[in-house]
């Protein structure tokens, strides 16, 4: 429902509750006036009556605004955000899905490599954070819950950089969050820059054959479950041994 219809609809119940008003005022000095005469019954009806229409045009409006006008609002609502949101992620992404994901390497907490070049065959889960940031602080225990119940894959890869982050920094946040996922310092905003100008949290997802086939910046639950139900769709697809000839 569009709001011109529901405030014509609305004008409409007002004149109705208006009128239903006039006559139950009218009724009620009549019946006071006639209360001692055979009349009274009719004012009494008809204030009755009137009392009747005016909670009934009440009950209408209030039906059709949250039965009908509230959830087009909402729809409304949710596509403006969304809009919003991709004209946002467009504007502040370098690379976009459907873009091949860029080479890197860097050194996580544990003091191992994780390279890009090495994960290609992999599905590969990326997260860009920063420990100042509220957001990634909201997000960071989905990406945990992710990792828990899919570290065990092989064929799953998982990658936490902290923008502008040090590894002590890193390392420190992890440890007073109890997150256990691979993460990695970005200090320089070097690999940062290779896929965005700015706004994080940043999550993506590279496919086994390297390209980016889910990109997302700040944190709105709704997708952590479009998130999950991508990766499980991409790694239901995998061998759980690598093809050598496609990890080269």
């Amino acid at each position: 429902m569009s709001i011109s219809t529901y405030n014509s609809i609305l004008f409409a119940l007002e004149i109705g509750a208006f009128v239903a008003i006039c006559v139950m005022i009218v009724s009620f000095f009549g019946m006071i006036i006639q209360w001692r005469t055979p009349r009274r019954g009719r004012h009494i009806l008809r204030l009755l009556l009137s009392l009747g229409i005016i909670f009934g045009c009440i009950v209408v409006q209030q039906s059709i605004f949250w039965g009908m006008l509230m959830p087009t609002l909402r729809e409304q609502q949710i596509a403006e955000h969304e809009s919003g949101r991709a004209k946002q992620l467009d504007e502040s992404s370098v690379l976009k899905v459907g873009d091949e994901a860029p080479e890197f390497t860097l050194t996580m907490t544990d003091d191992k490599e994780f390279s890009m070049s090495e994960a290609r065959g992999d599905v590969v889960l990326i997260n860009f954070f920063a420990t100042w940031c509220g957001p990634c602080r909201l997000e960071l225990p989905h990406i945990q819950k992710i990792w828990e119940a899919r570290k065990v894959n092989p064929r799953f890869r998982l990658l936490v950089i902290g923008r502008e982050e040090t590894l002590e920094t890193v390392k420190l946040f992890c440890e007073e969050n109890g997150f256990t996922f691979p993460a990695a310092p970005d200090p320089d905003r070097v690999v940062f820059s290779m896929f965005a100008h700015d706004l994080i949290p940043r999550t993506l997802v590279i496919s086994p054959e390297g390209k980016i086939i889910f990109s997302q910046a700040g944190f709105y639950e709704p997708d952590v479950e479009k998130l999950e139900a991508l990766l499980d769709e991409q790694l239901a697809g995998l061998p759980e041994e690598k093809n050598e000839a496609v990890a080269e």
